[in-house]
This record gives structure tokens, sequence and C-alpha cells, in this order.
């Protein structure tokens, strides 16, 4: 299958058959406005893209930190997954959805990848079973906590009824305290430490009690990542019953291959009990769906950091709430054009306006943004370092606090500067007397 190239008429990059395209990596801006706190996520176009993210640096990372050529070969495996087993004739067929393995061979496939500045888009039709299923991420701005946001759509576009068993989420969540070190020198021993807790609530949290670092004090822990997977039935919010164990579904597949244990039985069912210590946890939902001719249901995750294990419950049911999310869809979206007006264009060339403000954005990125201060401090917001996938060497930093800013070399950060006084005249003479 021939890729296919174009922007679609909202102005998305789009890619169909991506998983046939030649391979590339990218990154979400990492801007969650002036009151919010950043997130670093960075996809390739491979299966459901997002191979990592975290907060602050490569040693807070809730999804590993690989450079390019290893994302590309690992997304597939411990990306989000999703995992359909559909009931027809008395048979149950399996499907995964993005996958370009050989369970999908025998299907007739179309999909797409969508990129805008501010999202992530993926959709698929499977035209043999019937099934049209949307994936949508963006990251949670102007909030007290980081979170990447993900919706999946599930839609029948067949004209007969059909029940299914649905798992959807990361074979692989990595608990807030452990360093990129341990993570590619010792990843064994590390899983000593790690454990998974608040699963009575359905909204597992995953931390280390305490710094794994040889030192002599002993260094408490209360911060943690977390998933919260849910769903409304008629406007009220659903939380599901999350499967942190990845034995649970994999079985013995310890490759994430195959969902060995979820396809070995005809009626899958959550476990009653589950294994929350010393192994590295997982984090899906479990859904049993039943859609008319024409029917769509959908269901969300948040897979984020939060400061404690107190702050996440009682951020729930706001979390939760009808109207939040699409809010934060929407205000999310609202930052990053609202950054790129500085440049807007409006030529004969719909894709040289793209660029343009594709180009100014990457600048904020380097350089940041200026905002002026009472009489006259100008303090910038958003600057790092690009630590993207083919920058595997960059050590970069986006601080989760307000007002973020992170590091930056002199040369990046001076030469994406070089045009504000253009663009934002208040600052006069400010970054010729700073550099």
């Amino acid at each position: 299958m021939k890729p296919k190239y174009y922007l679609n008429s909202e102005g998305a990059f789009t890619i169909e058959n991506y998983n046939f395209a030649k391979p590339f990596a990218n990154f979400f801006p990492g801007i969650a406005g002036k009151y919010g706190i950043p997130m670093w996520v960075f996809y390739v176009n491979r299966s459901q893209c997002i191979i990592s993210f975290g907060t602050k640096d490569k040693d807070h990372s809730i999804l590993e930190f690989f450079p390019a050529n290893k994302a590309w070969e690992f997304v597939s495996a411990r990306g989000f997954r999703t995992f359909i087993k559909l009931y027809t004739n008395k048979k149950s067929v399996f499907y995964e959805p993005f996958h370009n393995g050989f369970t999908n061979l025998g299907f007739k496939l179309n999909n797409s990848l969508q990129i805008t500045p501010y999202d992530l888009k993926l959709e698929e039709s499977n035209l043999s079973l019937g099934l049209k299923i949307n994936v949508e991420y963006f990251t949670i701005p102007n909030d007290s906590y980081a979170a990447l946001a993900r919706i999946v759509s599930l839609k029948n576009i067949s004209g007969k009824t059909k029940t299914l068993q649905i798992i959807d989420g990361l074979p692989q969540i990595i608990p807030y305290g452990v360093s990129n070190l341990f993570l590619k020198k010792l990843s064994r021993t590390i899983e000593a430490w790690m454990k998974v807790e608040n699963l009575d609530k359905d909204v597992p949290f995953y931390k280390l009690d305490v710094d794994p670092t040889d030192r002599p004090e002993v260094i408490h822990i209360k911060e943690g990542n977390f998933y919260l997977g849910f769903y409304f039935d008629k406007q009220k919010p659903k939380v599901i019953q999350p499967i942190v164990n990845p034995q649970n579904i994999f079985g013995p597949v310890t490759d994430f291959s195959c969902p060995y244990s979820f396809l070995a039985v005809k009626d899958f069912q959550c476990p009653k009990e589950q294994i929350t210590t010393s192994k590295t946890p997982s984090g899906f939902s479990f859904l049993n769906l039943v859609l008319t001719a024409g029917e769509e249901k959908t269901f969300y995750s948040l897979i984020g950091q939060m400061r404690s294990k107190e702050l996440l419950n009682s951020e729930v049911c706001k979390i939760t709430a009808p109207g939040y999310l699409p809010q934060k869809k929407e205000d999310n979206k609202k930052i990053i054009q609202d950054l790129q007006q500085d440049i807007l264009t409006e030529s004969n060339s719909k894709k040289f306006d793209l660029y343009a403000q594709q180009t100014y954005l990457d600048n904020i990125l380097r350089g940041g943004y200026p905002v002026k201060f009472g009489k006259g401090t100008i303090f910038y917001l958003y600057l790092r370092k690009h630590g993207d996938l083919e920058r595997d060497y960059n050590k970069f930093q986006i601080q989760p606090t307000y007002f973020s800013q992170g590091n930056g070399n002199y040369r990046d950060t001076n030469q994406n500067r070089r045009c504000d006084a253009w663009f934002h005249p208040e600052i006069k003479n400010e970054n010729i007397i700073n550099f």
C-alpha cells in the first residue's frame, strides 16, 4: 500500500497508509499556557505513534525515552495498543487497529495520520469487519497537573450489530522516581522498588516509595504518575476498572506481541486481584461493547503526573465531568494558535501560510516567547533545548511549573530571538543588552 501525503481541509498534514511511509519522528510543542504544567511528548509514524512522554526531563518519563531508531522499532509493542475481540457467526475474530503486524494481513484497511501544531489524530476503517476507529491525542493546558489525553471512538459502519470486547492502553507505565539511568542500565533491579497504589479507587498511582539513589539519607517520594480511564453513560461519568499487571493480558508472551490471556478465553474478565509491586506495571482499560448498525461509542484516558495521591483523588470528579476534556482540547488549540497569530500570513499559498506559522512556533520553542511585566521586565516563556528523538544527545528540561521555561544553548537561544524586536517591539534593546 502506497502512502499519500496532503493537507486536509483544516490544514492538518495528513498521511494515508502511514505505516508504509518513510519513518520520521516528531513532537508536541510542550506548551501548557502560562498557568499550566507542560509535558514532553514524542511520536513517530508507526502504529499508534506515541512512543515517549513525561514531565521535566528524561529522568521523569511516563513512557521511556527512546532515540528515533529505537522508537521506530519499539512503538508497535510498547506504545499505545488496542485489542478488539469481535464475535461473529459464533466465532471470535481478533483485530488490533493501526498495527502493521501479520494479524491484520487478512483485513481490508484504510488509515490516516493527521498532524497539527497542537494535536495528533489517527483514523482507521476496517472494511472487512465493518469497524471504524478514531484516536485523538493532546496535552492538558492551564491546570495544576500534566497529562496526555487520549480519546478513542469506535463506530459500527456495517448494517449488523457488533458484540465485542476491547482492551486499550499502555503495556508499560514507568512509576514516578525511576531515572533514565535505571531504565537504561538497571531496569531489572529497579523493579524491586516499583509499586502501584490507589487501585481501590480504580485510578492507579505509579511510584516508588523512596529515592533509590545510593545515599545515606532516605528521601520519600509523594509524587506519582497516574492512569485514568472513563466513559459516559447517559452523561454520567463511569471510571473504568484498570489492568495494571500486563501478565493478566499477555500471559507468558513477555514481548507484548500477542495478548495471549485475552485471546485464550471466550469471555475475558477484568482480574479481581492484581500484582501491584516489584514489576513494571501497565495501564489498560477493558470494556464490553455492543454497537448497533451506525452506532459510535467513545471512551477516554488520561495518563499524567500528580504531586500526590490525595491530589489525584480530589481531581477525578473535575477531570471526568462532562465538558472538561472538550474545553481543555479547545484551550490547548487556542494557546498554540494565539502564539502563531504574531506571524499570521495570508498569501495565495495555504502551504506557505502554515509553514510560516510552524516555523515561528519552532523559533519560540528554542528562543522563548517574551512577556512584559510591570515597568519593563521581560520574561521568556517556553524556551528549552529540543530533545527530540533525533537529537537524543540533548539533556532537555521543561520545568513542570507555571510560567514554565527550560534550558538552552547560547547559540540556539540567541539566533531564535533575532526577530523578536520585529514581532515584539516592546522588548526594545533587551536582547542586545542580555547577549
